[in-house]
């Protein structure tokens, strides 16, 4: 059985992987860590990489959604599981003084 392992983030960190919440399945998760602000950024990035849009061209509208980002990869045949993603605030001039 394999052991997941929570990464550690650096503050001002965001960051997308293959893993598991405690109790669920393994699934991508998208974390964040740093001000309560970047909350709404790891939403951005899950809008973008997971979440499926409607097709405009399909009557009635939401009656066909398109797929997401990474599900198109998976049709495409990559292993999701080696997802990985991240990325940094930059550091204002006052943090680095």
């Amino acid at each position: 059985m394999k052991r997941f392992r929570r990464p550690k983030l650096k503050d001002g960190e965001l960051r997308v992987y293959w893993g598991k919440l405690p109790h669920d399945c393994p699934d991508v998760i998208f974390a964040w860590q740093g001000e309560t602000s970047m909350k709404g950024d790891s939403r951005l990035l899950h809008y973008y990489l997971a979440g499926q849009q409607p097709d405009p061209f399909v009557t009635p509208l939401f009656s066909k959604m398109r797929p997401s980002l990474i599900q198109e990869l998976e049709a495409r045949g990559y292993d999701i599981t080696t997802i990985e993603f991240r990325i940094r605030k930059r550091e204002t001039a006052e943090k680095q003084t």
